[in-house]
């Protein structure tokens, strides 16, 4: 049976074996094939499942939690870029892709083994030993007694029983009164926690929209410290860093916040425009469409969307989306060079604001 330490030494044997084909002086001579093989023995290596290869196996490393969202597609991308070309990377999207997965693959491989608590039984921590991340199995969740028991007499005393007897004489209807009452009191509180982070929300985007960044900026700050899981916070302060240039801390915003709301269509929609500024005009088109699937009828991800295939050079795809858009501040993405048969100016471009 494999060991927590047997599992991370030949992962990490993996890693180092991958390390030699994804280093800067093997880059421009190792194929995207040869690339993802490295890539996908760490992650079968990580997890124990050797029968799992291609997406399938991201998507698994994904549900356990070894991967986060970025690494994921990171990798997923490494994995569609080997199914089309059989070269090395030869420009410079390609590269970013592949210091991307190589980030992946050392997020995917822990420090140090997780310790198996030697306090529990041995076919508990056998079952523990067998996958560094699986779950544990059902017989070591906790079990709940249908009803309450009293620990403070001995087993079939008097004064057990006489407990037992009165908590059974309680009425149903002040049974049902008190379930009423916590329900009530969840309610309540549930609304009023979502009611103040509404109002600090709100106070926050109208600073941003006055444009007093400053205090946009310390309001959203705060309030994603009040609210650890409202992803709205992180939203603006990924746009704020992208605005401010700061990319690699507006990438860690807005997966977070697509982490914490993946049905989110501002988080996809920001996320893919932080994509866009980066270069990276697939992963952009695949958060666009993500966008769209929550909200159909966004036209700022349907422009930018148009935009991203642009980019692709996948035009007639372009053309639609842009078309269903109409003009926005993604005509000018559009506009040069323009579109194969479409003579400059043909697509206006509305004057800088």
């Amino acid at each position: 049976m494999t060991s927590p330490g047997d599992t991370l030494h030949t992962a990490r044997a993996a890693l180092d074996a991958a390390r030699v084909v994804f280093s800067p002086e093997a880059m421009t001579a190792s194929t995207a094939p040869s690339l993802w093989q490295a890539a996908q023995v760490v992650l079968q290596r990580v997890l124990g499942r050797h029968e799992l290869s291609g997406h399938a196996l991201v998507g698994e490393a994904r549900r356990l939690g070894v991967l986060t969202l970025s690494d994921a597609h990171a990798l997923v991308g490494l994995a569609s870029w080997a199914d089309r070309s059989n070269t090395p990377a030869v420009n410079e999207a390609e590269r970013i892709l592949l210091r991307e997965a190589w980030m992946a693959l050392e997020h995917a491989v822990p420090d140090s083994a997780p310790a198996i608590d030697t306090s529990r039984p041995a076919s508990s921590a056998s079952a523990s030993a067998s996958s560094a991340y699986a779950p544990p199995p059902a017989s070591a969740r906790p079990t709940f007694s249908p009803e309450p028991v009293l620990r403070d007499s001995a087993p079939g005393s008097s004064d057990t029983a006489s407990q037992v007897s009165a908590l059974r004489r309680v009425p149903m209807a002040a049974w049902a009164t008190l379930a009423l009452l916590i329900v009530a009191s969840g309610v309540f509180g549930t609304w009023y926690w979502r009611g103040r982070a509404d109002r600090a929300f709100a106070a926050a985007v109208s600073a941003y929209r006055g444009g007093n960044v400053t205090l946009a900026r310390t309001a959203m700050a705060d309030m994603a410290r009040d609210f650890p899981t409202d992803a709205r916070p992180l939203v603006y302060l990924g746009r704020l860093s992208r605005e401010d240039g700061d990319l690699p801390r507006a990438r860690r915003l807005l997966t977070a916040a697509v982490e914490l709301a993946p049905n989110s269509s501002i988080a996809s929609r920001e996320l893919a425009s932080l994509m866009l500024a980066e270069g990276q005009p697939e992963i952009a088109r695949r958060f666009y469409v993500r966008a769209l699937q929550s909200a159909p009828e966004d036209r700022v991800a349907q422009g930018f969307l148009a935009c991203a295939l642009h980019r692709l050079q996948r035009f007639d795809e372009a053309r639609r989306w842009y078309e269903r858009a109409g003009p926005g501040e993604w005509q000018g993405c559009l506009a040069a060079p323009p579109f194969p048969g479409v003579p400059p100016g043909a697509i206006p471009v509305p004057p800088a604001s």
